[in-house]
């Protein structure tokens, strides 16, 4: 056993988990829970106090991620080039960083328009501002496809270890699905 490799496969796997673990208890504890808060106009503010302490992780959580990644591909190497599941996989990952990029600009957008009424942090009212209420609606969306995409990712890995398991068989696999998917040649 490769200490190295384990030390990278844990960054790895517990950089993914805090990342989908994060934005998964996210969509159905912290803006659900905003609801509770009597007052309409708190109600995103409570919702994102939450959701700004937790953006302190994400960059923690997804380095770690793309670190073991990177250092994972190193170790085992690739031989003729990546294969399709790697570039499923990197194309995933953009998705997630970008959907994560995209959740912390709207959720400061947000902010900006200070106490605003609102039924949720991602549930607008009829008295909720145009900005404000278009920022929640896309909200609503990217807070599920955070955690379905990195969702998605721990399942490409838990397929990776069971199906590849050293017979190379997921790889030749996978270039048969992107010989007819055009995106992953």
């Amino acid at each position: 056993m490769r200490v190295d490799k384990v030390a990278l496969r844990a960054a790895h796997d517990l950089g993914l988990a805090a990342w989908f673990g994060g934005y998964y208890m996210g969509a159905v504890a912290l803006n659900g829970v905003s609801r509770e808060v009597d007052d309409p106009t708190q109600r995103a503010r409570v919702a994102n106090a939450g959701w700004f302490r937790w953006a302190a992780v994400v960059p923690v959580a997804v380095t770690a991620h793309l670190f073991g990644a990177g250092g994972l591909t190193r170790i085992q190497g690739c031989p003729g080039g990546p294969t399709a599941l790697g570039r499923l996989r990197a194309g995933i990952t953009g998705a997630a960083m970008l959907a994560t990029l995209e959740s912390g600009r709207l959720g400061r957008q947000v902010v900006r328009y200070g106490d605003v009424p609102v039924a949720t942090a991602v549930q607008p009212i009829a008295a909720t501002p145009a900005p404000v209420a278009r920022a929640q609606r896309r909200l609503r969306v990217v807070q599920w496809l955070i955690p379905a995409l990195t969702g998605s990712l721990l399942v490409l890995d838990a397929l990776q270890q069971e199906v590849d398991g050293g017979t190379r068989l997921l790889p030749r696999l996978t270039c048969r699905i992107a010989r007819r998917v055009p995106f992953l040649r």
